[in-house]
């Protein structure tokens, strides 16, 4: 029988340098419905281009970026197909994974809801180790019955218990320590304002042990020794980003208090 038609569902905001790989890698989709949050950069000129291999294919639709949670989901509803292949503009398909989903559009009874393996990487090499691994990630599925939730590492709530695909997304090679910390700030305060509005309380013990008791964790428990180097900056990287998580809810739980006393 011939393949389900699919649409390729992607959110962005001043991507101007990730957003062409991230579109020609899923040129073979039926549909790509691209969600704007406000870009001022050239993301949408990119993404309009007449000549482009997407082109004909892509919708552009802007909405000014309230949460992420909200942008995806109104990704899949603005999507023409059922079935739909989630991507970051920080990523690619593979050729090998383009494959594996065109087999199982093509099953006659495919299974709804799939997890895919994504490829990390930090200073242009794979990271096989720690905490990043095995990354595998709600990509692929049927959108019935589908929505998203959280408002930071926002994932679709599947119906039934998914599968695995095993051939992978990649994950932008040039990722870097500057990277990691501009999205380290910005997800360390909704992570935190999110925490703390859910009762979550921190102390001097939490906010001192936080970043050893994380870069162990990665760098010995989930061996990222083994990937060296990358693997020794990545734990000491994540042991600061939990110590900034720390440190932010101290913030907001004594904003909270102080309202408190000045209101009584």
């Amino acid at each position: 029988m011939s393949r389900r038609p699919v649409t390729a569902a992607l959110i962005c905001q001043n991507e101007s340098k990730k957003i062409a790989r991230a579109l020609s890698s899923v040129a073979w989709c039926d549909e790509i419905v691209l969600v704007d949050g406000g870009s001022t950069d050239d993301t949408l000129q990119i993404a309009r281009n007449p000549a482009a291999p997407w082109a004909g294919k892509i919708r552009v639709l802007e909405r000014p970026f309230d949460s992420f949670r909200r942008q995806r989901n109104f990704s899949l509803e603005s999507s023409q197909n059922d079935w739909i292949f989630v991507l970051d503009c920080d990523e690619a398909c593979t050729p090998e994974l383009r494959d594996r989903l065109i087999s199982i559009l093509s099953e006659a009874n495919p299974h709804p809801t799939w997890k895919v393996h994504r490829q990390e990487y930090f200073l242009g090499r794979p990271i096989y180790y720690g905490i990043w691994n095995p990354s595998y990630q709600d990509r692929f599925f049927n959108r019935q019955g589908v929505a998203y939730v959280n408002e930071i590492h926002e994932y679709p709530k599947y119906p039934v218990e998914p599968k695995r695909i095993h051939e992978v997304i990649e994950h932008a090679p040039e990722f870097h320590p500057e990277h990691f910390l501009q999205k380290m700030n910005k997800y360390t305060s909704i992570e935190a304002r999110d925490r703390v509005m859910a009762g979550q309380r921190t102390n001097w013990f939490r906010i001192v042990t936080s970043g050893p008791a994380m870069f162990f964790k990665n760098y010995f428990y989930y061996k990222a020794y083994r990937d060296g180097m990358h693997g020794l900056v990545i734990s000491v990287l994540e042991g600061v980003s939990r110590w900034v998580r720390h440190v932010k809810i101290w913030q907001y739980q004594n904003e909270i208090k102080d309202r408190g006393e000045n209101a009584s």
